[in-house]
């Protein structure tokens, strides 16, 4: 009997531990609209895109870094800078227009770009730092740590 415990208790145990839920499960908590709850914290359609942009900008400077000359594809996802809801809506003026479409403009420029990709994406993400620095100044310190230095 002694023999049957230790695997019953590690079996029992790996059941309990399979049926919590993971990060990802916690992550999602809620959605209702364009707003998401993410660890607690309603996080809008905007702000969402724009998390997932920096994450894959952090990537694409990695490899560009690494000497590898990529090729992205996520101007149409991009594109959603314009017409995703905001924590701020007051915020989307005119101004915000402008600079998401310049944004838009130099990513395109970007993607397309076969030589000095790195220079490309720095002047995109003059764009980023631009917007924020006048829009919402929380992420510039996070945006300037993503150019890439000559």
């Amino acid at each position: 009997m002694r023999r049957l415990k230790w695997p019953l208790l590690l079996a029992s145990s790996l059941f309990i531990a399979c049926g919590q839920p993971t990060s990802e499960s916690k992550r999602e908590e809620s959605r209702s609209d364009s707003v998401m709850v993410v660890n607690g914290v309603e996080r809008t359609e905007l702000a969402l895109l724009m998390r997932k942009m920096y994450d894959e900008m952090a990537l694409v400077k990695d490899s560009i870094k690494l000497g590898y000359t990529v090729k992205t594809n996520f101007l149409e996802e991009y594109k959603r800078i314009q017409t995703a809801h905001a924590t701020e809506p007051e915020k989307i003026d005119a101004t915000y227009k402008a600079m998401a479409e310049a944004f838009l403009i130099n990513y395109e420029m970007f993607e397309t770009s076969q030589d000095e990709q790195a220079k490309a994406f720095n002047g995109m993400l003059q764009n980023c730092l631009v917007c924020h620095e006048n829009k919402c100044p929380g992420p510039v310190k996070a945006i300037k740590k993503l150019r890439i230095k000559p």
